[in-house]
């Protein structure tokens, strides 16, 4: 599945919309989002642009949760 940058562009406002109006960590807001448009969270990781991956990342970190990220991998994203 191909999506554009304006689906991406979308999405990733849906998501700070709702840190911003309901609060939560944007790991909450993406799955909440993805069973309102009943999206897997696999399609939901090619829609997020680069700063809410960012900030996935540095919330993962800042809570302490214990990832795997595979060899070779920089990120989890």
């Amino acid at each position: 599945m191909i999506f554009s940058e304006k689906d991406q562009e979308n999405f990733s406002k849906l998501v700070e919309k709702h840190v911003l109006h309901n609060g939560g960590t944007y790991l909450d807001a993406v799955i909440c989002i993805c069973e309102e448009m009943s999206l897997s969270p696999e399609v939901a990781g090619k829609l997020v642009t680069k700063p809410i991956k960012e900030k996935l990342q540095i919330e993962a970190t800042t809570l302490n949760y214990n990832i795997n990220v595979p060899r070779g991998h920089g990120t989890l994203f």
